[in-house]
């Protein structure tokens, strides 16, 4: 009978395993998700991913002409490596002749508190930080109004975003309480939205927002407003392009799924709901 365990943990701080014993008078079970230990992917297919994007052009084709150019990344609450999923875009976007002072990084941390320069380092790699002007987003300033949904959520966004005729973002797809699973283009909302947009899409309906919270759970989609809402405000805002990883439970990437928002999501969906699935 197995009665200690490693439980992954610290992530952003040299991801190991917290070692759990329980009580040996215990009958436990360990139900670990389907891609628990699933290999690391190797630079090259993170490269073949980028290079090869789903319903869309392959980026260096796409972007060029394009004058502004975001990127936008998720916060710390993600163990999203960006920083080995970033070259490989900058390579695509300098063979289609964009200038690095045409680039710039915003993180997407909606809500959440901002990310300092350690922070940056962690997520975009030292490298990044020195070539590029890197920005939080502030969801309380400079944000912009750039139409409602048909839900009826005024969908208010980041307006150096906004200015961009180039957007990309870069996250990751796991389970998600609210959304069903994350990724795709929470990027957006609420990555990159106004305070009063990502207070509307979280609030149930009794206590001022539009939403029932029976439509939400773990890997709950169909028929769920909030992620309706989402997918409408990325198309609003122009995302061009979205890049998510699957990782495994050390946070490491095992796949890489980029391309058109749409087209990519539900590829990276149906990958994502076999490798998080754990048996019974």
């Amino acid at each position: 009978m197995i009665n200690k365990f490693a439980l992954p943990q610290l992530a952003w701080h040299g991801t190991r395993g917290m070692d759990i014993t329980l009580p040996e008078s215990w009958h436990v079970e360990i139900c670990n998700m389907a891609g628990y230990n699933r290999p690391h992917l190797k630079s090259a297919g993170i490269k073949n991913a980028i290079a090869g994007p789903v319903d869309m052009a392959p980026l260096r084709q796409y972007a060029r002409g394009r004058k502004e150019v975001v990127i936008l990344f998720d916060d710390m609450a993600r163990v999203t490596r960006v920083a080995e999923i970033v070259p490989h875009v900058l390579e695509e976007l300098a063979a289609a002749g964009i200038k690095d002072s045409q680039i710039r990084f915003i993180c997407a941390c909606g809500c959440h508190g901002a990310l300092n320069r350690a922070d940056f380092v962690k997520k975009l790699g030292e490298e990044t930080l020195k070539r590029f002007p890197v920005y939080n987003h502030n969801p309380f300033a400079n944000c912009a109004y750039a139409g409602t949904t048909a839900g009826g959520t005024k969908i208010s966004i980041n307006a150096e975003v906004m200015k961009c005729d180039l957007k990309i973002g870069i996250g990751s797809i796991v389970s998600h309480i609210m959304a069903g699973f994350g990724g795709g283009s929470k990027i957006v909302l609420p990555g990159v939205a106004a305070y009063e947009t990502v207070l509307a899409m979280h609030l149930p309906r009794q206590v001022g927002g539009r939403f029932k919270d029976t439509v939400s759970g773990m890997g709950a989609l169909d028929d769920n407003p909030r992620r309706r809402d989402i997918d409408e405000a990325a198309e609003i805002a122009g995302l061009d392009m979205k890049i998510d990883a699957v990782v495994n439970m050390w946070g490491e990437t095992v796949g890489i799924f980029a391309g058109a928002p749409k087209a990519e999501y539900a590829a990276a969906l149906a990958e994502a709901k076999k490798h998080y699935l754990t048996p019974q």
